[in-house]
């Protein structure tokens, strides 16, 4: 049956995520390649009659229909577009005019950039496209573009889980319970923002190999125990706090439940990544920061999260809308983080890289839930970090976040360093 005949049924995050969008972008490569990349989009279409990349999300549907022939016109090519700032850059793709198809594919100098429906997935999607886009000669990578996760994987997932471990579902609701936002903290002074989304931006900063290295010592040293993830947790934070930002204490920390499928499995498209705010106290270590995940993770709770909001939208349907943007929003004067931290990105091994003194670099810009919340995300390539923070800048200034981003890349240790339990 031509895909144009079939439908998907949306889980309730597809459709919760629908109208947002992720933007990634990887850099400076090599032999990029429009046509190329077209035919690698119009293969994964082919792969299958039920191609995961060939979505059209529609919040306001239980039903969605797959595209068909759209390489054509979702490739879009600027040879002499400025490249120098990764968070301009994405700035830039986020504020270009014209409306957005499901999935574009940009090629801008030697960058090439993926811009979808957060519908379509999570940031797996994003990182397998740019692998297969920028290069796959073999046509080994474009069929992985279509594949999707099994049908009821969350409760799939929910039985595998706690069929083995019965005892984790009782951790879940005694960690719920601990980390939930105490109503005093609701108290803090507030401040009103109009229009925020149009004050959306990305900037971005560097971690050269030389820190990178520092870091990882100073951590087998000093933090036993302690995770990429729950360092760069930490370190942002603490950037942030140097620059005498209030920094609310409980933190959006992604977590990407495919670990609790069958290893088959891992490389399914689809959202199952769920961000979980925890409470992380000013004064906590790396160290305390792991052992916290490691509890969720243990607990089950990234999955249960998925099935509570199936039953959810099984109940209470999501209808589509909101609030205008030029409303006016009232939130509290701290800032809320969300980090994820994706780690050594080996998919992109295949790839040639313009060794000009740039160094290789994968970006992406995750949508902030509102004008207090600033979302950041750290990749590994080549042995450097790059971290992206998208934010509103009517909330904090720009000049803020470029400072704390600066401190966290330059001097890591220094700032883990301050921080004691």
């Amino acid at each position: 049956m031509p895909p144009s005949e079939r439908t998907y049924r949306p889980t309730a995050m597809d459709r919760v995520f629908a109208d947002g969008r992720i933007i990634a972008v990887i850099g400076p490569l090599l032999d990029l390649d429009p046509a190329g990349t077209r035919a690698t989009l119009t293969e994964a279409e082919r792969a299958s009659a039920a191609a995961r990349i060939a979505l059209a999300p529609d919040s306001a549907s239980r039903e969605w229909n797959y595209r068909t022939s759209f390489a054509d016109n979702d490739v879009h090519h600027s040879p002499d577009a400025d490249t120098a700032d990764l968070g301009k850059l994405l700035t830039d793709i986020r504020n270009r005019p014209g409306r957005r198809s499901p999935l574009e594919v940009l090629i801008w100098g030697d960058y090439l950039a993926v811009d979808f429906s957060h519908g379509i997935g999570d940031g797996q999607m994003g990182l397998m496209a740019m692998a297969a886009l920028a290069s796959d000669p073999d046509g080994s990578r474009a069929a992985g573009l279509a594949e999707s996760l099994p049908a009821r994987a969350t409760w799939t997932a929910l039985r595998r889980h706690y069929g083995a471990h019965p005892r984790a579902l009782r951790d879940f609701w005694r960690l719920r319970g601990a980390h939930k936002r105490p109503p005093t903290q609701d108290s803090l002074p507030t401040q009103k923002i109009e229009d925020w989304t149009s004050a959306k931006v990305s900037k971005s900063g560097y971690m050269a190999p030389a820190q990178v290295a520092q870091l990882k010592k100073w951590s087998s040293s000093h933090a036993e125990g302690a995770t990429s993830a729950s360092i760069s947790v930490a370190l942002w934070a603490a950037a942030l706090r140097a620059e005498n930002v209030t920094v609310d204490e409980h933190i959006m920390i992604l977590f990407n439940s495919r670990r609790y499928l069958a290893p088959e499995f891992l490389g399914a498209h689809g959202n199952f990544a769920v961000g979980i705010p925890l409470h992380l106290p000013e004064n906590s270590t790396p160290a305390d920061i792991a052992s916290t995940m490691r509890d969720v993770i243990d607990s089950g709770w990234p999955i249960a999260i998925l099935g509570m909001s199936e039953l959810k939208d099984a109940i209470r349907p999501r209808t589509a809308g909101g609030a205008s943007n030029t409303q006016v929003v009232e939130v509290p004067n701290a800032l809320r983080l969300a980090v994820s931290d994706l780690g050594k990105l080996p998919m992109f091994g295949h790839l040639k890289w313009a060794e000009d003194g740039r160094p290789p670099q994968v970006a992406a810009s995750l949508e902030p839930d509102g004008p207090d919340g600033v979302t950041m995300l750290i990749t590994e390539v080549g042995g450097g970090r790059t971290y992206t923070a998208s934010y509103c800048n009517k909330f904090v200034d720009d000049e803020i976040i470029e400072s704390a981003l600066v401190r966290a890349c330059t001097d890591p240790v220094g700032l883990l360093q301050d921080v004691r339990a």
